[in-house]
């Protein structure tokens, strides 16, 4: 009997798919695309011409950086594609944030390895501010944070709460682990429910322009101070955010980084000789 489908070697099938041969194993040990036919006594592998639509989409998608367990599910059951593609475009559209991240941080490294933030003591008074709390994991923070501010500001204007006022954010001096936080508005003495008060006092403070990702210089700079000065950093520590990253973009936001100081006379100890 003749075989009415016309067989492609593993070698003409990789071509006419733009795929090689080390692909189309490997997806046939993952069993993504397993040959049509494999000859019982050579083992050569063949594929049918129907089967080039779906070497092709799997090789769009691993192109794309989707993982093989979705690819899998894509392929065993296309009605829940969709889906799939929609949480794999999540994670994707994550991971390359952070990669942006990353490449702020190693592009301004070298000029801002060079510039000397200053670090001044600044009395703060005493503020009552509308506080809320969360917990996030280390590496997760800055994302976690940022949605709390949204929740804040709109729960603030619901209330009648001039939003313009700046946000603060407290944090401990070590991110490890999971990490409790909190953000806050300042509102009027008089507010009531919801509102605490936030002490005031002397503080090592540091202003610092860019994005959130490279905040981390303005700590270098406030801790490699107070080493310097004889100063324990035990937080816990205040971010000021001045200006909106709404309003004037990532990359002109303005934030003060600040620490307590025992000093009530306003004063740093001067740094050992």
């Amino acid at each position: 009997m003749i075989d009415p489908i016309r067989w492609m070697s593993i070698g003409d099938f990789a071509r006419a798919c733009r795929l090689t041969v080390k692909a189309l194993r490997y997806y046939d040990r993952e069993a993504l695309l397993t040959p049509g036919r494999v000859d019982p006594h050579t083992g050569y592998r063949y594929y049918a011409p129907d089967q080039l639509a779906t070497a092709l989409r799997i090789g769009l998608l691993r192109r794309a950086g989707v993982s093989i367990a979705a690819i899998r599910s894509i392929v065993d059951d296309p009605v829940r594609g969709a889906d799939v593609l929609a949480a794999e475009r999540a994670r994707i559209e994550s991971e390359a944030e952070r990669v942006l991240r990353s490449l702020a941080l190693i592009g301004s490294l070298e000029e801002l390895a060079a510039t000397e933030l200053p670090v001044r003591v600044r009395r703060i008074d005493d503020q009552v501010v509308l506080w809320r709390e969360g917990s996030a994991d280390a590496d997760d923070l800055d994302r976690t944070v940022a949605a709390s501010i949204e929740v804040l500001l709109a729960e603030a204007a619901a209330l009648g709460v001039d939003t313009a006022a700046p946000v603060l954010g407290r944090y401990p001096v070590v991110l490890e682990g999971a990490v409790d936080f909190g953000v806050g508005i300042e509102v009027a003495a008089d507010f009531g429910a919801g509102a605490v008060l936030m002490p005031g006092g002397h503080f090592a403070a540091v202003d610092f322009t860019g994005p959130a990702s490279l905040l981390p210089v303005a700590y270098h700079s406030l801790f490699a101070d107070l080493a310097a000065r004889g100063v324990d950093a035990v937080g816990p520590v205040r971010e000021y955010y001045l200006t909106d990253p709404a309003e004037v973009g990532a990359e002109n936001m303005r934030t003060r980084v600040v620490h307590p100081v025992a000093d009530l006379d306003g004063t740093l100890p001067t740094p050992p000789q």
